[in-house]
């Protein structure tokens, strides 16, 4: 399949790549969160209107650094397949440079052929010539898919997060 790249129009963009961000969050979520339907989840996020700004602001303003990738990829009859968000970052004092995986996501539709993968070895390449060190990505640790694609391509934990419910879900 031969996939067009283009860069993210901020404005046409928006409603598609918040949807997506949606989607992906929620499938990154704890279990006792996903207990919540994704149409109650997505309507309780998308009513946090200062979550909703942060995170699309935070694209845009690292969008703006020339090694990032924010890109929506096409087929050449245009209809979207997904779109790849890759950060870059580098610590002033020791000059570690690696480049993280923001956000992925491939529709349906076109999953299982082998997309994930280009676009994984896209932002490895682009990572490489930009001289950095490892390339970081993260999901849910329910995100079956996910994790099964990152071990296939190699990746392997450096880092646990955990949490505890403290309160009972009915209680709140």
């Amino acid at each position: 399949m031969n996939l067009i790249h283009r860069s993210i129009d901020f404005e046409k963009d928006r409603d598609y790549i918040l949807e997506r961000h949606c989607r992906i969050n929620y499938a990154c979520e704890s279990t006792w969160v996903r207990e919540m339907p994704y149409p109650d989840y997505r309507s309780e996020w998308f009513s946090l209107t200062s979550q909703v700004s942060g995170f699309y602001g935070y694209l845009k303003q690292t969008a703006q650094d020339e090694r990032s990738i924010a890109e929506i990829i096409e087929t050449e009859a245009g209809c979207i397949v997904g779109y790849l968000w890759t950060t870059f970052c580098e610590d002033d004092e020791s000059g570690f440079r690696f480049a993280e995986i923001q956000e992925i996501y491939i529709e349906e539709e076109f999953r299982r052929y082998g997309v994930a993968t280009q676009l994984y070895e896209y932002a490895e390449a682009k990572a490489k010539r930009n001289d950095a060190k490892v390339i970081r990505a993260e999901t849910g640790l329910c995100n079956n898919a996910s994790v099964q694609l990152h071990e296939r391509l190699g990746f392997a934990p450096y880092r646990y997060e955990f949490e505890k419910l403290l309160v009972n879900k009915n209680n709140q």
